[in-house]
């Protein structure tokens, strides 16, 4: 176990001044007994861990160390994990391509030139590249999915509410949840079954058969400007699950097209209420574009807002019907191939890249990324999203290790 660690240590002395995946290391302590003994975990700086700053990615923050640690990684602790390292994000978690001024930007682990991914940029970095063997992220409009998926490991974004955010900064309260972050779905589910606070339980070790799951084909707004090699990934992997003897059909997710713009509008006023001190006496303190969008929150109506809100009830009852018919939907992660880093416009990457995974965040069952294969084109990984109905954990998880033995 110390080798291990001691390995990943000098992972992180290595490659790390050109990743910036990790803003600092931690000394390792001993583990306790448990299931999820001697696992290492690197954790998201915006989850707090005892006696350590919690920076949310801003040079403004963090002067003081935090007094406890947050109730995910207490559980990780007494479950046996060891906490190496705080890791790397976009500035307050709100950004899908990696960028943070103040420590660095945080390069894909595949190829430095292309994203990385966000927010959960450093967490999913430190994994793929070998500086932890799992970590702690969050995810609120796609924050665990997009960097696993671009970094070519798995993210599994729980039910909202499964997890205790207790002692997690927020973004939007009413979609903000903790991530495992992982390379493969088994560790994934083992983190889960520890950090799981509400709700049944969670299988630890998923039966990883597709047979006579049904997997609804997402169509529509799925299909819509989507990169031909990430739809032949899809396609592959999906021909592969009916040859495994899963039951294939193709489904409309109702409402889709419009879950994104109706989500931000309950999401961003949240984001600035959080930072509301800030922006009002030192807003040039703020990353420009988290502050645009911090902006928009703040014009955003409680009128809007609250006919957003109706929207989405009627939209997750729609969702709900729509698994009476499927066990899972299956999607890209995101529709496009992993952009370069100079060929990325901030203010229209959250719309494109991340727009497969607000639909589900707006729903609020759990949702997983996994490597699906490699883009023929650019060689890079591509995610595919396996979607469930709300505490429908379990059989997500057999369906994503089914798929991951096939894939």
């Amino acid at each position: 176990m110390r080798s291990l660690v001691e390995a990943q240590l000098a992972v992180a002395r290595d490659r790390n001044p050109e990743l910036r995946a990790l803003i600092r290391t931690l000394p390792p302590a001993a583990p306790a007994e448990g299931p999820l003994h001697g696992l290492t975990v690197s954790v998201k700086d915006n989850i707090d861990v005892a006696g350590v700053p919690t920076t949310a990615g801003s040079a403004h923050l963090g002067t003081e160390p935090a007094a406890v640690d947050a109730e995910v990684v207490r559980r990780l602790r007494e479950a046996g994990a060891i906490i190496t390292s705080k890791a790397n994000l976009a500035e307050f978690a709100m950004g899908v391509v990696g960028r943070n001024a103040a420590f660095g930007d945080v390069r894909n682990a595949r190829d430095p030139q292309r994203i990385s991914g966000g927010s959960s940029s450093g967490s999913a970095v430190a994994v793929a590249s070998g500086m932890s063997t799992a970590a702690l992220g969050t995810d609120t409009g796609g924050s665990g999915r997009v960097p696993a998926s671009v970094n070519g490991i798995v993210g599994l974004r729980p039910t909202l509410g499964r997890v205790s955010n207790e002692g997690v900064l927020p973004v939007g309260e009413s979609f903000d949840t903790v991530t495992p972050l992982t390379r493969d779905v088994p560790t994934a589910a083992a983190m889960l079954a520890v950090l799981s606070s509400a709700g049944p339980p969670v299988d630890a070790l998923p039966d990883p058969s597709v047979a006579a799951l049904r997997f609804g084909v997402a169509t529509g707004f799925f299909r819509a400007r989507v990169d031909p090699g990430v739809r032949r990934v899809v396609d592959d992997v999906v021909a592969a699950l009916r040859t495994a003897g899963a039951e294939i059909l193709d489904v409309e997710v109702p409402g889709a097209a419009e879950a994104q713009d109706r989500m931000i509008e309950i999401m961003y006023p949240e984001a600035a209420a959080v930072h509301a001190c800030r922006l009002r006496e030192e807003p040039g303190t703020i990353d420009p574009d988290v502050l645009r969008r911090l902006r928009i929150g703040q014009s955003i109506t409680p009128e809007t807002a609250a006919r957003a809100r109706e929207w989405q009830r009627e939209f997750r009852h729609r969702v709900d019907e729509l698994f009476e018919d499927c066990d899972v939907v299956v999607m890209p992660t995101i529709p496009v191939d992993v952009p370069r880093r100079d060929a990325v416009d901030l203010a229209a990457s959250t719309r494109e890249i991340a727009r497969f995974c607000y639909v589900w965040s707006c729903y609020g069952g759990p949702s997983i990324s996994l490597p699906g294969g490699d883009h023929p084109g650019s060689g890079m990984p591509v995610g595919v999203q396996l979607s469930a109905a709300p505490w429908q954990e379990n059989r997500l998880l057999r369906a994503a290790a089914g798929l991951e033995a096939l894939v």
